[in-house]
């Protein structure tokens, strides 16, 4: 313990340097500094500085879940990272600082903040043996280090699954309003508060069928909609289970409806998963942004296998964020869906193009040795197809020249199938946990205007893929014995009038000084 104190006290004075080069290390995506990380927590937004803020929960001993911390990174784009000394730490030994929210507390709500409209209010989770209760801790400097309330917790309990505040400014009622988890119950309860420290109990929410052994990190987003609706904005409620999730292990849905500011009601009678692979979890959204573009970030991993991968023993970390993602609200044939797109469509790491080629029933290689970051984009559009008898197939490969392995995918037109493998990865295999699963599959909604379009990021051992303009969304981890650097997207079987275009281009490393 005098050992792990010591540690800690050089970790909170500075900030932590870091090794990037390891050859599974994302480049694009963040990742800890050492050790291991999970949820995101606490994003924030700093309009005064132009500074986005990302805590996150953190083992900074071992490179396995436990001792949770609130790691903290910074960027001006939420690409290029900088990492900060610990935000929150335990103040007992038997204390977990689990997964919260932090907002900007402008108007001084709280009381914490004379004279200052940046102070900064951190809302969390302390996990002890006996209990989880809900602690705020407040922050006079922007985000960087916290005092910690005197008359914590601010709401009490004596239940062990009661976690992850997520807190947001209601601006028709005049209150924050907290969504948390009763974790075994199924159900998300709300709170309000007028100041974030006295907090009343306003309703629970559930609903028949839904999905998880546990519920965890809810999040209540405002989303404005498109001007053909009556309607100027609705509420989505997104939900993260584990274990239960409808993939295996840990997932992520969620429920479109409308929030009163004491009652979330739903108008979907069944969720909808927010990401058809199995490595998205605990998406959080970031305070302080429009309603017209709301931004996640998530963890790119699953509880079935995370304390296992092979990052630990070979790198020292364990796990990134998913690709910081932009969101809209649309009416596709009659449901409304949350699409989902890299942030700033990835400009502030965008590289060199490495193709821009068109083709037929042939194919296009794209070899990107020389991409010192070993991440690529691609988009992949098909056009001309004859919506009343859509035929062929659209594959993609990526493959490592010095192993052979490879991660691939593809669409079936005739079908509507789209899927993606990681079973040609070998580093991380189902041999090694039999719920590492390799292939996930999903189906395209329409191909009416006779086009279908999908793109990705590949980025060591992360790939993200985006259909339909961001319809749907799939994120995978793997874990190749060598670099995958050669992209092929081949075509057969398409009518006559089918084109497949093909775009791709280098990425520049985020954490290149």
């Amino acid at each position: 313990m005098l050992f792990q104190s010591l540690v800690l006290s050089s970790l909170l004075g500075i900030a932590r340097a870091a090794d990037y080069s390891g050859s599974l290390r994302p480049q694009v995506h963040f990742s800890p500094p050492s050790n291991f990380m999970n949820d995101p927590n606490g994003l924030f937004f700093d309009s005064q500085r132009g500074t986005y803020h990302l805590y996150y929960q953190y083992n900074p001993f071992e490179p396995v879940a436990g001792n949770q911390h609130w790691g903290h990174a910074t960027s001006r784009d939420l690409y290029h990272w900088t990492n900060q000394p610990i935000a929150i730490s335990p103040s007992n030994p038997d204390e977990g600082i689990f997964s919260g929210s932090a907002v900007v507390d402008s108007e001084n709500t709280s009381g914490f903040f004379p004279n200052q409209t940046d102070g900064v209010v951190a809302i969390y989770t302390v996990d002890t043996p006996d209990a989880e209760t809900q602690h705020i801790a407040y922050s006079t400097d922007g985000g960087y280090t916290f005092t910690k309330y005197q008359r914590n917790p601010v709401i009490n309990s004596t239940s062990k699954q009661f976690r992850d505040p997520q807190v947001t400014w209601h601006a028709e009622t005049q209150n924050w309003v907290m969504a948390i988890a009763y974790a075994e119950d199924l159900v998300i309860g709300f709170y309000t508060s007028p100041n974030l420290r006295d907090w009343t109990h306003a309703s629970n929410f559930t609903q028949p069928g839904l999905p998880g052994t546990q519920f965890e990190c809810p999040n209540l987003v405002k989303f404005s909609v498109d001007q053909t609706s009556r309607e100027v904005s609705k509420h989505v409620l997104f939900i993260s289970v584990n274990p239960g999730a409808p993939l295996g292990g840990s997932g992520t849905y969620y429920l479109v409806g409308d929030f009163n500011g004491t009652h979330f009601t739903t108008e979907d009678e069944h969720e909808t998963l927010y990401d058809f692979a199995k490595d998205n979890y605990a998406a959080q959204w970031y305070s302080g942004l429009s309603a017209k573009s709301p931004v996640s970030i998530t963890w790119a991993s699953n509880w079935d296998y995370t304390d296992e991968v092979p990052t630990g023993p070979l790198e020292g970390w364990r796990s990134s964020t998913g690709l910081p993602r932009v969101h809209t609200l649309i009416n596709l044939d009659g449901k409304w869906t949350v699409t989902q797109a890299p942030f700033e469509d990835l400009s502030p790491v965008r590289g060199g193009r490495l193709a821009e080629e068109s083709f037929g029933n042939d194919k296009a290689s794209v070899k990107f040795t020389d991409v010192s970051s070993n991440a690529i984009s691609f988009n992949v559009t098909i056009d001309g197809i004859v919506a009343t008898d859509p035929a062929g197939k659209v594959n993609f490969n990526f493959t490592s020249s010095a192993s052979g392995e490879y991660l691939d995918g593809g669409v079936i037109l005739d079908t509507g199938r789209f899927w993606i493998n990681r079973a040609g990865t070998h580093g991380f295999t189902s041999a090694d946990n039999v719920d590492f699963t390799s292939i996930f599959n999903t189906t395209i909604s329409s191909l009416e205007g006779g086009s279908f379009s999908f793109g990705g990021v590949i980025d060591r051992s992360v790939f993200e893929v985006f259909l339909e303009h961001g319809v749907q969304g799939g994120t995978m981890v793997f874990f190749p014995t060598a670099p995958l650097d050669t992209l092929t997207v081949s075509a057969e079987g398409l009518g006559e009038d089918t084109s497949v275009s093909l775009d791709a281009w280098g990425l520049k490393s985020g954490w290149e000084k």
